[in-house]
């Protein structure tokens, strides 16, 4: 047997080939294959090559449910039989997959020969899914970026254990920390659903005003100081805000925004209610992420407005059914977001078609869109600071997914043409909806954080290795 060489990694891999035209009565024969590439991310394809597959045919199975099985040839990665399919009269390709980061051993038996065990590194989850110790009942769907920390939110029930306040998600530590700074008093509820961005640099808009009224809060992160109150809030329910320069403030509070305090710049927004904001460097640029739903109710379309450093609306874009995602270059020039156009047809539960574009900011014009699969539904989009990717969350339906049927995925993008690099499964069940971005680079990692529901306990995450 001949092996592809580690590439710097002791690999451990093996296929079961079940292949031939043997008489069973007689001995196997050996058989010699090698493998291309030793090191590969869940859901990436690998090739397999041996003179000995061209004297036999692939048999289908039956089970339609899981495609590109055979009766007679096997590639099994621990427990899994992977999915195969011939490409060439000596090779045949097999997908990795969902894994764990890590050495991986399989087996390939082919009727007639003799098993080969063949080695390859596998890129996949970095570690299980886990729940970030939020009570399952709070509503948080959505939060503010602190960069290569995690997701700053709001926790808005007080049950015996939990914490008032706002929090942060750590996808370092892998825990929740609630901030003594930031905690409330006097109410279970926190206004600001979720903490707003601000124009300068590692601060984060928060709401600590007494039961009964609102005020807008500028803090300094690291440690959490207290900089000065923006005059954009509402006493009358929850919001969310954002500073976009020394003289504008956007509140969002229930489908209505407003700029300043006074001015009503949209009404009845209900597509967007409890999005969150996004900014350019500096404040420059401003949108507005849509939550991820079942708009059975919604029109066709909706109006998805980019606003200018002064809040006025620059333009709105009126082709778009979901914007879920959404993050600017570092010069603000363009603008990356996942989105969906309305198609009912979708198997994805959400009537839409997803896709990730680049715009050009100031215009709206669509530069280069990569279309996904019609069951893939995506849930947001980052920028690489360092490397020229893209890396975008999205989940879809398999049958064989254990209990949800419903499968996590990391999708690696290039930023210049958006081809796709690597498109990551998730090595477990239960994939949230809403969900945030955060690239950990100091780690090689991207995690997804987002909202699952009290039934599927609450706040997941998702942490992904790079390749």
């Amino acid at each position: 047997m001949s092996c592809a060489s580690a590439k710097g990694r002791a690999l451990l891999f093996s296929c079961v080939v079940w292949g031939g035209c043997q008489d069973p009565a007689r001995a196997p024969l050996p058989l010699t294959v090698t493998s291309d590439p030793a090191a590969q991310t869940a859901g990436g394809v690998i090739t397999l090559t041996s003179d000995q597959f061209s004297r036999f045919t692939l048999q289908p199975n039956p089970d339609t449910l899981r495609p590109n099985r055979w009766t007679n040839f096997d590639v099994v990665v621990g427990s899994d039989t992977a999915e195969s399919w011939r490409i060439g009269p000596t090779q045949i390709a097999f997908r990795v997959p969902p894994v764990r980061t890590g050495n991986y051993e399989a087996s390939i038996s082919a009727r007639g020969y003799d098993k080969v065990q063949i080695a390859f590194f596998a890129v996949g989850l970095a570690f299980p899914a886990y729940w970030a110790g939020l009570n399952p009942y709070t509503n948080v769907s959505t939060g503010t970026l602190l960069p290569a920390r995690g997701l700053l939110i709001a926790e808005e029930t007080s049950w015996p254990g939990f914490t008032t306040g706002y929090g942060l998600v750590d996808v370092q530590t892998r825990t929740l920390t609630m901030f003594r700074e930031l905690t409330r008093g006097g109410s279970n509820r926190v206004k600001m659903y979720a903490p707003g961005p601000s124009y300068r640099a590692n601060h984060f808009i928060f709401d600590l005003s007494p039961v009964g009224s609102a005020a807008a809060t500028v803090w300094r992160a690291d440690p959490w100081t207290l900089v000065d109150t923006l005059p954009c809030s509402d006493a009358s329910g929850v919001y969310t805000a954002a500073e976009l320069s020394t003289t504008t403030c956007l509140m969002m509070h229930l489908g209505n925004l407003v700029r300043n305090g006074t001015d009503t710049l949209l009404r009845n927004w209900g597509s967007i209610a409890f999005g969150d904001f996004r900014l350019s460097p500096g404040g420059k640029w401003a949108v507005m992420r849509t939550p991820l739903w079942r708009r059975r109710f919604d029109g066709p379309v909706m109006p998805w407005p980019v606003f200018n450093q002064l809040g006025d609306v620059a333009y709105s874009i009126d082709t778009l059914f979901h914007v879920t995602g959404a993050t600017f270059s570092s010069a603000g020039d363009t603008l990356f977001i996942t989105a969906s156009v309305r198609d009912t047809s979708a198997p994805n539960n959400f009537g839409g078609r997803f896709a990730v574009l680049a715009l050009e900011t100031a215009t709206g014009r669509t530069v280069r869109a990569r279309s996904f699969a019609s069951n893939r539904a995506l849930q947001d989009v980052i920028l690489d600071p360092v490397r020229p990717l893209l890396y975008v969350g999205g989940f879809q339906g398999e049958p064989t997914n254990g209990y949800s049927h419903v499968r996590q995925y990391l999708t690696v993008l290039d930023r210049g043409t958006l081809d796709v690099i690597a498109d990551i499964p998730a090595a477990g069940d239960f994939p949230v909806l809403d969900a945030n971005l955060i690239y950990d680079g100091s780690a090689g990692r991207v995690s997804v954080v987002g909202w699952c529901g009290v039934d599927c306990g609450g706040l997941t995450v998702f942490t992904f290795d790079l390749p």
